[in-house]
């Protein structure tokens, strides 16, 4: 989907940086990596009345993660008796086994999200068809400021108190809080980024992304891979493409003679693909294995990681390992 809302490929990058966090009690609420072995989530996630909830894990998709005595800072720092936590709600996770594995962490953004704009909650919830606590989206219309917080309209559902709010460029806007009602379609809160900026402190360098490459870079990086330049070679393209996506047949897209405009047209065909990013992954994996030591590739690899949001393990050469992916509420919502 285009537009005021996020888009399949960041979505996708996105929810690689999601985790959910459970304790010996069970699944609690859902967060997101902010940094190398950082994990953000709210407060009331991770606290009980007598502290920091027992056997306290971070789940993501590559491990489970447990989380040491101390190395939960919560503001505020214990529980607290009304229907919901104090300001700001926030907690971060230090789980320093996840730090140095690659895994992709989720972009801040460079201000608060305008009333009226559409923001993407990326968490966990029981809420799906499938059985179980699983990845789940939802998007909420930004209304405006309420108190300390901020109001949103749509379907809060429980589990994702603690998750990220991404704008339709990826960006982090704040922490969904919780709900007004988990029976209703009543809208619900989300702690801003200023607050969560506030309370990251130091902790994290806040580093404006580079934008998402346009078509033109990416053919213009295809252009400077000499495989690219004849016909034959990006019909060889197209078919170990397919195969890097578990195809029964080539990548289809519509044959042109002029170099420029095919694979300006292999590119659009990527990006609306029905997964953008393993396409985009699949292009340059099949690339890297046609063409392993042309210094070309390093440009395209660049590109893609930007577009997808992933870093690649290996170089060029081995490229053909990348196809797979990276090496990137009230209190009652947890």
């Amino acid at each position: 989907m285009t537009g005021p809302h996020l888009d399949r490929a960041r979505a996708e990058a996105l929810h690689r940086c999601a985790v959910r966090i459970e304790a010996a009690n069970g699944f609690r609420g859902s967060g997101f990596l902010v940094g190398p072995g950082l994990a953000v989530t709210c407060a009331h996630v991770v606290l009980d009345r007598r502290g920091v909830a027992e056997g306290l894990v971070v789940r993501h998709e590559s491990s489970t993660y447990p989380v040491l005595p101390g190395a939960v800072r919560a503001e505020p720092d214990t529980a607290g008796t009304g229907p919901f936590e104090a300001f700001p709600d926030l907690a971060l996770l230090d789980v320093p086994a996840a730090a140095g594995t690659g895994h992709p962490v989720a972009p801040l953004a460079g201000g608060e999200a305008e009333p009226g704009s559409w923001l993407t909650a990326l968490g966990h919830s029981e809420a799906t068809p499938s059985p179980g606590v699983n990845p789940d989206t939802v998007a909420l219309q930004v209304v405006g400021r309420s108190g300390e917080l901020t109001r949103v309209g749509g379907f809060v559902q429980p589990g994702f108190s603690g998750s990220m709010l991404v704008g339709s460029d990826g960006l982090v806007c704040g922490v969904l809080k919780g709900s007004r009602s988990y029976k209703q379609d009543l809208g619900g809160w989300y702690v801003p980024l200023a607050a969560l900026i506030a309370f990251l402190g130091p902790v994290v360098q806040l580093v404006a992304p580079e934008p998402s490459p346009s078509d033109t870079e990416l053919v213009a990086a295809l252009m400077a891979v000499r495989y690219t330049a004849r016909a034959d070679g990006r019909f060889d393209l197209l078919e170990r493409m397919g195969e890097h996506l578990g195809l029964p047949h080539s990548f289809e897209v519509e044959e042109r003679s002029d170099r420029r405009d095919h694979l300006f047209r292999i590119v659009s065909r990527c990006r609306h693909h029905r997964d953008a990013s393993a396409a985009l992954r699949a292009l340059y994996a099949a690339l890297a294995e046609l063409a392993p030591y042309d210094g070309a590739l390093d440009r395209l690899r660049s590109l893609v990681e930007r577009a997808t949001g992933e870093h690649f393990a290996g170089g060029p050469a081995t490229g053909g390992g990348v196809a797979g992916g990276p090496v990137a509420d009230g209190r009652g919502s947890r």
